[in-house]
């Protein structure tokens, strides 16, 4: 048992380093993108491409049939399996493709959005391409070959950057952001076709397909109702509000996201292939569980402390002044991302237990009370939409511990101490910075954004380790453990 513990670790530790690499290549492509075509760009231009790459997402979340999630979760799958899932998700790209681009008139009318057909268009070139990179992509984490899977993540990200910056240099327009998610697309599929050792001979068979079939069509409908959770409120402000409406907010979504996604490599990717392998081990699988949430909530609670602290000089000096509406926006979502942040692996946890039934319904509530949280807060502009939210996921959270400690037998206090031990240090620097932004100290807008961080970072390093030292110290130990070189104790 020792060794087969230590040998999870080193998995586990590797997983993380290398999706680690990953993310923050993808993140720091995504930031480029979003700083250099914020200048060149309006925020009504913004909101366009934004609504077209969202609208392409929902379908994207159907172009692998579900498959997927259920190659990774079962024992056993043959050759056979394998081959007819990638051809599935191959003609079912395809179809998707043909028929959003048959209805992009329609979006277009119904969204009151002049100028959506032709990103819209362009966007659907992304489905083709979806599903197939994701069956590639199940393969690698079912191999835990992470290494790889980075690797192409990378090389999809720098494409992106490549084609989207080059693409505004050339006519600065919406139709940048949309080329470069389509790059980021194409060469994500084409590179984890290289590195995957799939070589699927051409075959399509229900047979094959079908004991993976209830598990897929549960998790089908999850991922695209997750995607519509997380991304309806977009669309509903495009529709509300207005394009430069959907501007501001899109880009104040997609600045407190970016903690998020720093924070990918400790959730899905790392978390749901290896509690999967621990679903027969309760005891083990929550003691994960919980050295995860504890970990996130340090992590996510630092981070979007520093966000919330720096919105306001970030957007000014990165984005420049005419982003200014996107502020108070921006500090209302980064409570959303905290919550989103330290909830990611009690998704893990549902699909690695096979619950995907469960998932799918958690996911339809989900669904029911954002769109109803956007409708009710639109009448309060921007930032009546983003409280609706924080308000909606923070509700939905006490099923998600119910459903924990009804599975493997975590009580839901536990939880929530895990997952909110950090906020009181977080509130502090936040606050702490708020107060530093009063005082006229004369300072040039660079060196009072470096000055505001280290105050941050220092208040909540301090003021946690002095207060929750215990916890802190688990933390750091856990993050050391996964550094390259090291090796579990």
């Amino acid at each position: 048992m020792k060794e087969q513990t230590g040998s999870l670790a080193r998995e586990a530790g590797s997983a993380m380093r290398w999706n680690a690499v990953a993310a923050g290549a993808t993140l720091l492509s995504q930031l480029l993108q979003l700083v250099v075509l914020a200048r060149w760009l309006s925020p009504a231009e913004f909101g366009l491409a934004s609504t077209a790459i969202s609208i392409a997402g929902f379908a994207q979340g159907l172009t692998d049939l579900g498959l997927t999630n259920a190659l990774v979760q079962r024992v056993q799958i043959g050759e056979k399996a394998w081959a007819s899932a990638l051809w599935a998700c191959v003609l079912g790209g395809l179809v998707l493709f043909v028929g959003l681009t048959a209805v992009s008139s329609g979006f277009e009318h119904l969204l009151h959005l002049q100028g959506l057909v032709p990103l819209l268009c362009v966007a659907a070139l992304t489905l083709p391409f979806a599903g197939p990179g994701l069956v590639f992509q199940a393969d690698l984490q079912r191999r835990l070959s992470f290494k790889r899977l980075a690797s192409a993540e990378i090389l999809a990200a720098l494409a992106s950057l490549t084609v989207a910056l080059g693409w505004g240099l050339w006519r600065r327009e919406a139709m940048a952001l949309v080329a470069g998610q389509v790059a980021l697309l194409a060469v994500r599929c084409g590179m984890l076709g290289v590195f995957s050792s799939l070589r699927p001979f051409p075959r399509l068979s229900w047979d094959d397909l079908r004991p993976l079939a209830t598990f897929g069509t549960y998790q089908m409908g999850e991922r695209v109702l997750n995607y519509a959770s997380g991304n309806l409120d977009r669309l509903l402000v495009a529709r509300l509000l207005g394009a430069s409406a959907a501007g501001y907010y899109t880009v104040a979504s997609q600045i407190a996201l970016r903690p998020l996604a720093l924070l990918g490599p400790f959730v899905f990717r790392t978390l749901f292939p290896l509690f999967a392998r621990l679903q027969e081990e309760k005891e083990r699988l929550a003691s994960s569980l919980l050295r995860s949430l504890s970990l996130l909530a340090f992590l996510s609670a630092g981070l979007y402390a520093l966000l919330f602290g720096l919105a306001g000089s970030l957007c000014r000096i990165v984005l420049g002044e005419g982003w200014a509406p996107a502020v108070p926006v921006l500090w209302i979502l980064t409570g959303l991302g905290f919550l989103w942040a330290v909830s990611n692996p009690l998704a893990s946890l549902t699909l690695a237990l096979g619950r995907a039934g469960t998932g799918f319904w958690i996911n339809v509530l989900t669904l029911a009370m954002n769109t109803a949280a956007v409708l009710i807060g639109s009448s309060h502009g921007l930032r009546g939409v983003a409280w609706g939210m924080v308000i909606s996921v923070a509700l939905t959270m006490p099923l998600d511990l119910y459903l924990a400690r009804k599975w493997i037998g975590v009580p839901p206090l536990r939880m929530t101490l895990a997952m909110g031990w950090a906020l009181p240090f977080a509130a502090a620097s936040a606050l702490v910075m708020q107060l530093f932004s009063k005082w006229d100290l004369d300072l040039n807008r660079w060196t009072e954004l470096v000055v505001k961080a280290l105050i941050g970072v220092v208040v909540f390093a301090a003021s946690s380790w002095l207060l929750q030292q215990k916890r802190v110290r688990e933390a750091v130990l856990e993050i050391v453990a996964k550094l390259p070189g090291r090796q579990p104790g």
